[in-house]
């Protein structure tokens, strides 16, 4: 028998999606973590829904609590008897560069009277506070998210609950005043993604419960019938390889190799001397004038990049450097006609798994070795088994295989 929403235990559900050949459990510093709002449900009448509005608000802490991210959920009005929340598929955290330590969720759902100008205020909090999650992830530094728009997402879901809080007209809350808190761990998230279900209700069987597709929605079925029961919002942590977005120096970089391939050109062309050719893989008094000053700009940039992992940045920085090693020595010995070809055969070594070629080998190494070193110094998370500990340049190597996007020359 179904409870009415409000009603019933508290308690969260881990769901495993059908089982892929990826299997891979959600590793520290190497994957990227992100979470979608995928649907939620009241149990109550189609009457109740005339008079009454729901919102709610997650919170997300990563990285042993030093990363917190905070939205809120906008509002829960429906019409003509539906009782799923039209928000499929909302992303709440973008892809995350996951830095090891639980993962804590936090929801909190509560029902207030019907107000137009409350309602307003509550779907523009839920933009804005997915806005700043947003940016809190495009812009971290290797040691984390900027603290002021921690504090800005924090001020903003605090307005949220003082707006559905004690003193709010004809408040009832869906979860209890406490919300319902769960956390996992990172061996919990295993393949692309897992499910989360927040319910309140009757005490479900986890064995029971699954996720299925139905029309636009992702929705949890128990034992072979939709959950309707209760309230829940379902969540889905994603675990992904290669970063989804585009990083500010992509046209930077871009811009550096189309620079050594057409300086590689003009050797062969007859258009520029060797000699003159090979100064611009040295630096220069003032740094900022060869390939070589921008190689090494670039490099830090993209060292000092906490959005992307280590893989990933190290994939970036592997390729200029092998790029501009691998010109000054096509000069040298006047091979600048088979520049492209020797690129391509180091790329598709790397993204189809097989033994790079030397001695651009050694330079992927040095560089994924370089960038793990200087982000331990910089991270203040303690070493973890199994994380951490385990991170080698061979080992970053050995799994670019996973960031071939990394290696697209376009980008």
């Amino acid at each position: 028998m179904s409870l009415e929403a409000g009603k019933g235990e508290h308690k969260a559900y881990r769901i495993m999606p059908e089982m892929t050949e990826d299997n891979a459990q959600l590793q520290a510093r190497k994957h990227y973590v992100g979470v979608e709002a995928v649907s939620w449900y009241i149990n109550k009448e189609s009457s109740w829904f005339t008079k009454r509005m729901a919102s709610g608000t997650l919170e997300i802490k990563l990285a042993n609590g030093l990363e917190k991210y905070q939205a809120a959920l906008g509002t829960f009005s429906l019409k003509g008897g539906a009782r799923f929340a039209p928000i499929f598929l909302r992303p709440v955290l973008p892809d995350r560069n996951y830095r090891g330590g639980p993962l804590t969720f936090s929801v909190h759902l509560t029902a207030v009277k019907k107000n137009t100008a409350v309602g307003s205020l509550l779907k523009s909090a839920a933009n804005a506070s997915l806005g700043i999650v947003a940016g809190m992830v495009d812009t971290a530094a290797v040691t984390g998210p900027a603290l002021l728009l921690m504090a800005a997402s924090g001020e903003l879901v605090s307005g949220v609950k003082d707006i559905l809080g004690s003193s709010a007209d004809g408040r009832e809350p869906l979860f209890d005043d406490n919300g319902l808190e769960v956390t996992i761990q990172a061996s919990d998230i295993v393949g692309p993604a897992v499910f989360l279900l927040m319910h309140r209700g009757m005490s479900l069987d986890q064995n029971k419960l699954e996720v299925r597709s139905s029309g636009e929605l992702l929705i949890p079925f128990y034992d072979g019938a939709l959950l309707e029961d209760g309230a829940w919002l379902l969540l889905r942590v994603r675990r992904t390889d290669e970063y989804s977005s585009v990083r500010f120096w992509f046209a930077e970089a871009r811009k550096l190799r189309g620079r050594i391939d057409d300086l590689a050109n003009d050797v062969s062309d007859g258009v520029v001397d060797k000699d003159e050719a090979l100064k611009e893989f040295s630096p220069s008094e003032r740094g900022d004038k060869t390939i070589f000053d921008e190689y090494m700009r670039l490099r830090a940039v993209i060292r000092n990049d906490g959005v992307l992992t280590e893989r990933e940045a190290a994939s970036y920085v592997g390729q200029l450097r092998s790029r501009t090693m691998q010109a000054k020595s096509a000069i040298e010995q006047g091979k600048e006609s088979s520049l492209a070809e020797e690129i391509s055969t180091v790329t598709e070594a790397i993204v189809s798994g097989s033994s790079v070629p030397e001695p651009v080998n050694v330079v992927f190494l040095e560089e994924a070795e370089s960038i793990i070193e200087a982000r331990n110094i910089s991270l203040a998370l303690p070493i973890e088994v199994g994380t951490v500990a385990d991170l080698s340049g061979s080992n970053l190597i050995e799994t670019m295989r996973y960031v071939p996007n990394s290696f697209d020359l376009s980008l």
